[in-house]
């Protein structure tokens, strides 16, 4: 019942591998046969010739996979770091001929030589009796090497390979352009060999590098808001890295505007400058001890609840690197205590790590200025040219001379101190609310509730406890408190679920409806329709601007040390999300953030013109980037000629986004939240109990005027359940419907695309219609449109598995086969639902024809009842969904997300009740899993892809290669559509 993919797969690195297996503990025999597969792993690989042609393709689909911009980047990072050092000529993925000519017998050498029982460790974390597995680890790892057949081990292990990385002469730059490259880059590493925080002296001055950095980041944040003088980059960050094992440079990232990377370099190196000559202020480092503090106290409050590979990967670290591991009690406490005695001396001095005289790399990659790239080219020409200095033809990269002038500063040379902090940064948020008490609504006349409040019971769905098991066996007619409901007097839909599945945490989410559909601008004479840039925009906009009456450096500063972590509302197609996190103990920070959110609305001013400008330069970089990304240009070709070029797919233009309206953005924005009746609150967690909670539901969230009418406005009768459910409905029937029509006869479409290694991307959809309900219909109907809707979702991950044992294992050409459905274009009414199932999958270009076919061949074979799923096929399925089921029930984010969803699902649009609603789905969802059989999965199967189904195929391919003719005529008679695009 394992899914494949990297949990139940291995990873490779510069100098190790290692196997994963994550299995449940609760099945007889499960964990001594995961155990004895990862001796098989260890001791017992087959390599033969057979085994080794069928795995070359996939791992050189693997090898593929990696040669893209970034990809070709860090590979060029890794020779410039470590030249002279065997690191930069063997890159864990490996070299093209080798994967292709590599023998058996060398590969069968290399095995028995370094998979040596004495240079392996095996880890084991979970819940299981300790002394069983200990025994049985003993039983099967402990083996006399020479013993081992058919390829035995030397007496003597091997030694552990180790290569150091020679020292790099002042400062060296390497330089590249890449087409494909979607924003510029800067990397400047302060070489310095890796050392593990052994004793307390270290550790204390690896905390003091994380404060560094903390602070560090804090000053970038608003010289990125509010730069002084010209702007020169898009965001800056100071780090330590550790690119390879045996080094942990002190790192400088930059992304420069186009044309700015001189100046971007010089700007972040000055700021080191400035630490390094005045240090930081003591409020600044005070911040950045609070948040290390506060994400300590997390991991030590949810010590028990930790995942079980975290723990695993602490223990590979510990054994392969020398990293300290004394468990989180222990390194709490060694926090607790040397943070506080942490001066700002010591934070400040860490600057000082940051020698640009000598053992310096710098890697700088830009996309290329060129005829070809006329928008860019012509951006980073303007940008050059504010400093009289006029690039390269075809780079605009400074040499290594160059780059030791800019980050050389003499003494002489004036730098003032940053400045101090202009209020108190505790109180910013307090101020804010006291300042709006006189906007809010009135608190109710005594002997009047301000509130409805009730509990929500639903038959089936169990309480989630840690630590216990989901009983698969329980009744489905047993009633359990879901959680409770409440209705402010503003008309905000509160809904409370308390868990004890982990011990620091609350989840939340929010929406309302209304999105994108709402924003679709017409058409004119000169310019399609597309959902208007604002609508688009508006989130980012607002957040330059300064959500919760706050700009976005100062409310951070707000929530350095505290436990939050809000997100601004965001658009979707048809309703507006938000989403956060945030500690028992911070509750009512995150609730005071909610009330500011939609107390203060935000608009242009004057002075933010720096941020805004921002905004612009931004969206004109990513919209660039697109047109440079061979993948994101396939995506976006595929999306409009799948959905015949619907606004909702398109991008803005660039047109668009220089004449955007900042007012019309901030308009839409403020839209989202005048109207706190229609917003629907999830609170799942560590709750505070109730008396607690419900004051402060009320201070913040209750008291938020809703622009439905004046002083002491009510939307509808908090007490009448029935008007707030007719509402509900009337709010679902107002959204715009998007429409979109998906194709109705079947294509065959190339996308031929400039890119700099040939690269395949194939995508199969089938358009999907499924019966749905309208805005009546029985339990029973509900039931069977769920019942539909999860079925597809099993269907998929059955012809998933089938396809990757055919492509990859049996054919060997594919590294893995994807298998999705996607109904979000599909509105909230209506009797039907409509989407489609897509197949995709990467490989070599001159195959992609040949595996379509098979693809659409073994979906006929199943078609036609040549082939069948099989009892076994649904059996792993099953296992699959309720091994997944169980791991999402003691999850937050899952409740938060289910609850959410339902409330905004067609079955709540005609039950009108939280309870009933979660009692189907779960009905429903448990009914599917549980009743899954072979004969079942084929009549699915049979009715969403018939024989006559239409199909769209697209093929990314590289532009002027010449393809290999097809290896079988098109399926089911697609038209063959060439699509260039030449970007």
């Amino acid at each position: 019942g394992a899914p494949f993919g990297a949990c139940q797969n291995a990873y490779t690195s510069f100098d190790r591998t290692v196997y994963t297996l994550h299995v449940p503990t609760d099945k007889d025999n499960l964990l001594e046969e995961s155990l004895t597969v990862l001796r098989e792993f260890a001791y017992y690989t087959r390599i033969a010739e057979g085994d080794l042609e069928k795995e070359r393709k996939v791992v050189l689909e693997e090898w593929r996979e990696s040669k893209n911009a970034e990809g070709r980047l860090f590979e060029d990072y890794i020779n410039a770091l470590c030249k002279g050092c065997l690191w930069c000529e063997r890159l864990p993925i490996g070299k093209e001929d080798v994967i292709k000519n590599v023998s058996a017998e060398t590969l069968r050498k290399f095995y028995s030589k370094f998979y040596h029982p004495a240079r392996m460790s095996v880890i084991a974390v979970g819940d299981f009796d300790e002394n069983h597995v200990i025994q049985k680890i003993k039983e099967l790892f402990e083996i006399d090497p020479t013993t081992i057949s058919p390829l035995p081990r030397s007496a003597e292990a091997p030694e552990r390979p180790f290569h150091s990385v020679p020292d790099t002469p002042g400062i060296v730059v390497a330089s590249s352009t890449d087409p494909e490259l979607s924003y510029g880059q800067g990397v400047i590493d302060c070489k310095r060999p890796r050392e593990a925080p052994k004793t307390l002296k270290k550790y204390k001055r690896r905390a003091a590098e994380m404060l560094f950095h903390r602070a560090f980041a804090s000053r970038t944040l608003k010289l990125t808001m509010e730069p002084r003088g010209t702007r020169n980059y898009f965001s800056a960050s100071t780090g330590t890295s550790e690119p390879v094992p045996v080094l942990s440079p002190m790192q400088i990232a930059v992304s420069p505007l186009p044309g700015r990377m001189r100046y971007a370099l010089q700007s972040v190196a000055e700021e080191i400058e400035r630490v390094r000559r005045h240090g930081f202020r003591d409020g600044e480092v005070k911040r950045a001890k609070r948040s290390m503090l506060a994400e300590t106290e997390i991991q030590y409050i949810e010590r028990e609840q930790r995942a079980s590979d975290s723990i695993a990967e602490e223990y590979v670290s510990y054994i392969l690197d020398g990293n300290p591991i004394p468990g989180i009690e222990e390194e709490a406490k060694i926090v607790a205590t040397l943070v506080p005695s942490i001066t700002t001396q010591e934070v400040s001095e860490i600057a000082k790590l940051y020698d640009f005289s000598q053992n310096v790399v710098v890697k700088i990659a830009t996309p290329p200025l060129s005829v070809f790239n006329p928008t860019y080219t012509g951006w980073s020409l303007a940008q050059s040219m504010m400093h009289l200095r006029v690039p390269r033809p075809r780079m605009d990269l400074p040499n290594s001379s160059e780059v030791a002038e800019l980050l050389k500063f003499d003494a002489s040379q004036e730098i003032e101190p940053w400045p101090e902090d202009v209020d108190d940064v505790d109180s910013r948020m307090a101020l804010k609310c006291e300042a709006c008490a006189d906007r809010r609504l009135p608190r109710p006349p005594i002997g009047s509730s301000s509130y409805q409040r009730r509990v929500v019971e639903c038959k089936g769905v169990p309480i989630p406890k840690r630590g216990e098991s989901l009983e698969w066996e329980q009744s489905l007619d047993t009633v359990y408190t879901l959680g409770e409901e409440i209705i402010l007097q503003n008309g905000l839909r509160v809904f409370l679920k308390s868990t004890n599945l982990f011990d620091d945490e609350i989840v939340l989410s929010a929406r309302r409806w209304g999105g994108n559909s709402q924003h679709i601008s017409q058409g004119g004479m000169f310019s399609s329709s597309v959902v208007s840039c604002e609508a688009q925009t508006c989130n980012m906009v607002a957040m330059m601007l300064g959500i919760c009456g706050l700009s976005v450096e100062s409310l951070q500063e707000c929530l350095e040390g505290r436990r939050v972590d809000p997100n601004p509302p965001e658009l979707g197609h048809y309703w507006t999300d938000t989403h956060g996190s945030t500690s028992p103990s911070d509750i009512e920070v995150m609730l005071q953030l909610l009330h500011l959110l939609f107390m203060y609305p935000v608009e242009p001013h004057a002075t933010s013109a720096g941020r805004l400008s921002l905004v612009k330069l931004g969206l004109l970089a990513w919209r660039l980037s697109q047109n440079r990304d061979p993948d994101a240009l396939f995506q976006q070709r595929m999306q409009e000629m799948l959905t015949q070029n619907h606004p909702v797919v398109r991008l803005p233009t660039l047109w668009s986004i220089l004449r955007m309206n900042f007012g019309k953005a901030c308009e839409i924005f403020n839209e989202r939240l005048d109207k706190p009746s229609e917003w629907t609150f999830v609170f799942i967690g560590k709750l505070p109990p109730l008396e607690k909670l419900m004051p402060l539901l009320e201070l913040y969230l209750g008291s938020i005027p809703d622009s439905g009418g004046g002083e002491g406005h009510t939307p509808c009768d908090i007490n009448d359940f029935a008007a707030i459910a007719r509402r509900e409905v009337q709010l679902r029937q107002a959204v715009t419907p998007l429409n979109v029509q998906w194709p109705k006869q079947s294509s065959r479409n190339h996308v031929r695309l400039k890119m700099m290694d040939p690269k395949g991307n194939n995508v199969i959809v089938f358009p999907v219609t499924l019966k749905s309900v309208g805005t009546t219909a029985s339990m029973e109907e509900i039931e069977a449109d769920l019942e539909r809707f999860f079925m597809l979702r099993v269907i998929g991950r059955m012809l998933e598995t089938r396809l990757i044992e055919l492509l990859r294992f049996k054919r060997g050409q594919v590294y893995g086969v994807r298998v999705m459905d996607d109904f979000s274009f599909s509105p909230p009414v209506g009797d039907v639902r409509t989407g489609a199932l897509s197949i995709s999958f990467e490989c070599n270009p001159v195959e992609a024809d040949d595996l379509i076919f098979a693809t659409l061949a073994e979906l006929d074979r199943l078609r036609s009842g040549e082939a069948a799923f099989t009892d076994d096929n649904a059996k792993a399925a099953k296992e699959q969904e309720r091994r997944e089921l169980e791991e999402s029930f003691h999850r937050n984010e899952w409740w938060v997300t289910m609850i959410l969803s339902n409330y905004f699902s067609r079955s709540f649009g005609i039950t009108g009740d939280m309870g009933a609603t979660m009692s189907v789905w779960w009905r429903t969802r448990m009914k599917t899993v549980e009743t899954l059989t072979a004969e079942k999965a084929m009549a699915c199967f049979h009715e969403v892809l018939p024989q006559e189904s239409v199909n769209a195929i697209f093929m990314m391919c590289p532009k002027g290669k010449v393809m290999l003719a097809d290896a079988s005529p098109p399926a089911n008679g697609n038209e063959d559509n060439p699509v260039q695009d030449n970007a």
